[in-house]
């Protein structure tokens, strides 16, 4: 697991976490994201990925809206998935991101890290142009 403060509201970056689609930009390694199933108010449930220069896996999402929270899974016979989650906690200066995958499958080490890292620098970056993380 991997914790990083980050400078915006734990309810804005859930948010910002929740709009799957942008991984590409900020996901290390992360080559083609594609929402195959959303929920209700429109946030991926089903993504395909392609990873680094060989790994293709669908991961499966549920969101706890309550708790701030997000959980994947691969999604059925699916091998290169990983499973893992995120949750935001609310602190005086923002909140903290707990970033935990259960298995590396192909991804170098320190990989939460820099997933991590590069989600605060393309939070900071949006911040910075004034664009704010989509309202699901």
């Amino acid at each position: 697991m991997h914790v990083e403060q980050l400078p915006v509201s734990a309810a804005e970056a859930f948010r910002a976490f929740t709009d799957v689609g942008q991984q590409r930009r900020w996901v290390p390694g992360v080559k083609k994201v594609k929402v195959v199933r959303t929920d209700e108010r429109g946030r991926a449930l089903e993504v395909f990925y392609e990873f680094g220069e060989t790994l293709a896996y669908a991961l499966v999402f549920h969101w706890d809206d309550a708790a701030l929270k997000a959980r994947w899974v691969p999604s059925s016979g699916v091998r290169d998935g990983v499973s893992g989650s995120a949750s935001f906690v609310a602190t005086a200066s923002g909140c903290e991101l707990h970033y935990h995958l259960e298995a590396l499958k192909g991804r170098p080490e320190g990989h939460e890290r820099e997933v991590v890292v590069a989600f605060a620098g393309w939070l900071s970056q949006q911040r910075r142009a004034g664009e704010a993380p989509v309202e699901r």
